[in-house]
Parts: structure tokens; sequence; C-alpha cells
């Protein structure tokens, strides 16, 4: 059964508050990892009381692909608020992906030969360059605790804050997620015809 359009609420590492994201089920398409999670760009000092707030809002960054839906119960649950619909719900993003040797390389402009993900599951025949998908997420499979550490991340970086004096990238999955992140472009610097698509 698909769950769309859910949007929880979670605790933002670093004492950010709380934010706020989207499940969009494609496991229609993809079972394994058909689940995109769209994070607003809001934080909020404490919960929320009305989904209005997030209407206008846009995504702090791309959907990225999620293992399953958050948990509810125990520790690190999220709080499920409620279904909020967008325009660009049932668009699939473009995903980026390589061959590269290493899957922990930093610099992800040294590779120079790129695949695109569409539709989830669909591998384009064409080639790309770095430029034509460095604005695209990567296809590594999130926890819903990689996600709050990208928002906090995310929220660094944006507002030039020192991200490695705050999180320890020795540790696997933060150094993960920054990788990830700081080989894309902050997501409102990305101009909107450019966003989760590839430049063919």
């Amino acid at each position: 059964m698909l769950e769309n359009y859910i949007v929880y609420e979670f605790e933002v590492p670093q004492n950010l508050g709380f934010g706020y994201c989207k499940i969009v089920d494609f496991r229609n398409k993809r079972v394994f990892d058909g689940l995109l999670a769209k994070v607003f760009d809001y934080l909020s000092p404490k919960p929320i009381v009305s989904l209005d707030i997030l209407v206008d809002k846009d995504w702090l960054f791309g959907a990225r692909r999620l293992a399953q839906m958050p948990s509810i119960k125990g520790k690190g649950a999220w709080r499920r608020i409620g279904s909020l619909i967008s325009q660009d719900d049932n668009i699939i993003p473009d995903f980026k992906s390589s061959n590269k040797l290493s899957p922990l390389i930093e610099d992800e402009s040294k590779i120079n030969e790129w695949q695109v993900i569409r539709n989830i599951n669909e591998v384009c025949d064409k080639k790309f360059s770095y430029n034509d998908v460095r604005h695209l997420e990567d296809t590594t499979i999130n926890s819903t605790y990689g996600i709050e550490i990208r928002t906090a991340m995310e929220y660094f970086r944006i507002n030039n804050l020192d991200i490695k004096e705050r999180f320890d990238l020795s540790d696997m999955t933060n150094w993960n997620v920054y990788r990830g992140m700081i080989n894309v472009p902050i997501y409102k610097t990305i101009p909107p015809p450019k966003k989760g698509k590839a430049i063919c």
C-alpha cells in the first residue's frame, strides 16, 4: 500500500529545532528504495501546530532515497503530522551515479563519466559529464538519521558555519552525508529548470 504525501516532524541535530520531511512513495516503481524523502527549507524552535506554514516553502535539498518509512515509536522516532500535496509530488527527479572505484571519493569533479537514473529505476543510455549532473543528488539509500544529519549540515553550510568543527567527520555516517552534500550546490542556488534534471 502506498503512503503518499505524509509529512513528518523530526528533531534536527546540533539543537537546531525541528525539521519537516515529506515522504513520497514510489514503491510501485521500485520496491527496495522507492521512497523519496523531501525536506522542507524550514526549521521551527518548537513543534508546529499547522501544516499551513509549510505550503509555500521550497525544499532544503533534492529528494533523497529512503530505505524504509520513518519509525513513529521508540528512540529517534519521527512524528507523523499530516499530509500535504505539492505540485511536484508526482515528478520523479533524476539521480546521478558513477562507476567510481571508491564510493567515498571526496571530489566528484575528478570522475569523468556519469550515469543518470530516471524514473527511479531506468538507466539512461547516454553518458554524462560531471557538469551535466553535479546539481543532482546521488543514488545513496538513506536512513532517517542520515536525513537528520543532512538537514543540520545544510543549515550550517547555508549560514557559513564550520561543519567540521561541529560534526565528527571520522564517523562514517557523518562523512558520507558530508561528502554527498558538498558535491551538490545549495539547492536554492540551482536554477528552477535544472532542479532534479540532468543537462542533456
